[in-house]
């Protein structure tokens, strides 16, 4: 089977995604962070980089899996 690769790089650039004032466990790693997603729920850059890679993995994998499927039908 074939490996599927995917890169995720999100922009937090924007002062939203930073908290100064407040350090809270991330919601991926329970590591503390100031770090914020866009719902404003803690979270590091990489771990929110990797959450939506492992997802679209997932939904490629499920992709290439149902495709075969058909191909044998």
């Amino acid at each position: 089977m074939a490996a599927l690769l995917v890169k995720v790089h999100l922009d937090w650039t924007g002062p939203g995604h930073y908290d100064r004032d407040r350090s809270l466990p991330c919601r991926v790693c329970a590591t503390a962070t100031k770090m914020r997603d866009g719902r404003g729920d803690a979270c590091h850059q990489s771990c929110a980089e990797d959450e939506i890679a492992r997802e679209l993995i997932g939904a490629g994998q499920a992709l290439i899996t149902d495709e075969r499927g058909r191909g044998q039908r």
